[in-house]
């Protein structure tokens, strides 16, 4: 990728069409859908104005714009198209078993098609004990979402919710690559069993992304400090794996390398459950690799864009995925923002770095995260900086450390497993206080958001001085 600084105007409109394509797949029925097409129209001519756009591009543009309307109504149509009523056979576990109250929440994959289960009793801890990518002997209940209900599920391609009633002891194994995934994930697990039970769960949270047995109490506390991020694996977790990896990648010839790296980020998305955020951060990844590979670089806003355009054009659904676009926005904050920040933040160039990334990021999820959860608390950034450097640290060191503490553990010597993960559990035990000490940090709404407007006016009163200077 070339300088973020370097952005032309071609990467401005690549940019715009991404986000047309966007509100194009997200618009609800005909009606709207006409009036967002004949918006982005609009838009596009006063491009082709102020940018001298050729004609040829506008029309690829406006064909691209009309498939993704399409594309998009075609899997909301699938997605509306529920088969209903009993059904007893053989259903593919498909997520992470999850607490909820006193019921095990769970995805089922009934006849390719995809059921949330709140399981009771005795289905319930046999659902809990299940793997992804197993299949399990079921009798229910197939039933369409009460109207309102279905909302967060679209993402998931979850269609409905199946009331279950019997749950069969055995269970059918995983496909190897799922397997894999799986065994990876147990290592990383094993490896903390001397930590206490909410440390386990944040550290294995910040490496492979799964939160599915973090408390209510954590996740209320890192949401409301402003640190729910660095528990949803993205970017900065698949940078980490390839940055490991990277001495023994370049021991081989180009070829070989960018296949290698290729499977190694499928492996990572596997292995994170395919998160909408992971699998951002490895699509934009891969285009970075391949680009650098080929000799043609490419423009960082320009490659958001990209990843943008065929995330949503292979998955149309991902286009209600919260977690996808706080990760798209974090990193377009972070590529327009962070180093024109860094250069206007006075003060040690560490603290301006730290500073300036915090900030990007914040700004850049800040439209999704009021939209959704409210205007975030100011006091975010300073627990983003006294935390971000040491979930760093967590990350970088906890996956191969991680793995390798495992081992030791199932080897019989817990004691050298405890001693090598100890400096990982201060880590770990530092990011976990400083979400509970800011989580406690409650100002009224009117406060804060006028906290936020000082903190606009700093920086716009530190970016003129600079620009005078």
């Amino acid at each position: 990728m070339t300088p973020t600084s370097d952005v032309n105007r071609g990467d401005w409109l690549t940019a715009l069409a991404a986000f047309a394509f966007v509100l194009v797949t997200r618009a609800n029925g005909e009606s709207l859908a006409l009036i967002v097409i004949f918006v982005v129209v609009i838009i596009l001519v006063f491009a082709m104005r102020k940018m001298q756009m050729r004609q040829g591009v506008a029309l690829l543009i406006l064909v691209v714009l009309i498939f993704g309307a399409a594309n998009s109504w075609r899997a909301r149509q699938e997605l509306r198209d529920v088969t209903t009523g009993s059904y007893a056979g053989i259903a593919k576990v498909m997520s992470d078993s999850r607490n909820v109250g006193y019921a095990t929440r769970i995805v089922l994959e009934i006849e390719q098609e995809r059921f949330v289960v709140y399981a009771y009793g005795s289905p319930a801890w046999r659902l809990a004990g299940a793997r992804v990518g197993e299949q399990v002997f079921v009798r229910g209940y197939r039933e369409e979402f009460e109207p309102g209900k279905e909302s967060r599920w679209i993402s998931q391609h979850v269609k409905g919710r199946f009331q279950v009633a019997s749950v069969a002891e055995q269970r059918f194994a995983a496909s190897p690559l799922l397997r894999s995934a799986q065994r990876v994930r147990d290592l990383v697990s094993t490896s903390a069993s001397s930590f206490n039970f909410d440390e386990r769960n944040l550290f294995t949270g910040l490496v492979i992304g799964d939160d599915s047995k973090q408390s209510e109490e954590m996740i209320s506390a890192f949401r409301k400090s402003g640190l729910a991020h660095l528990v949803a694996v993205s970017g900065q977790n698949v940078a980490f794996v390839l940055a490991g990896l990277s001495p023994l990648l370049r021991k081989l010839n180009r070829r070989w390398r960018t296949l290698m790296t290729i499977l190694i980020l499928v492996w990572f998305v596997v292995i994170t459950r395919i998160e909408p955020s992971v699998v951002r951060a490895a699509l934009m990844a891969g285009a970075a690799y391949l680009s650098v590979a080929m000799g043609r670089p490419t423009r960082t806003l320009r490659l958001i864009a990209l990843t943008v355009f065929a995330a949503i054009a292979v998955d149309p659904l991902l286009a209600w995925s919260v977690g996808y676009f706080m990760s798209v926005g974090a990193t377009l904050g972070l590529c327009l923002g962070a180093e024109k920040l860094e250069k206007i933040i006075r003060g040690p160039q560490w603290l301006a770095r730290l500073l300036s990334a915090t900030l990007s990021a914040q700004f850049g999820v800040i439209p999704v995260v009021v939209f959704v959860f409210g205007v975030p608390s100011v006091f975010g950034i300073v627990a983003n900086v006294l935390a971000v450097p040491i979930a760093g640290l967590v990350m970088l060191i906890g996956l191969p450390l991680g793995l390798f503490a495992g081992v030791i553990e199932n080897l019989g010597r817990s004691e050298f497993a405890t001693l090598l993960m100890w400096p990982v559990q201060v880590g770990v035990r530092w990011v976990w206080w400083v979400a509970e000490i800011f989580a406690r940090l409650n100002v009224s709404p009117v406060f804060n958001l006028g906290l936020w407007i000082a903190v606009l006016v700093v920086l716009l009163a530190l970016r003129h001085r600079s620009a005078r200077v």
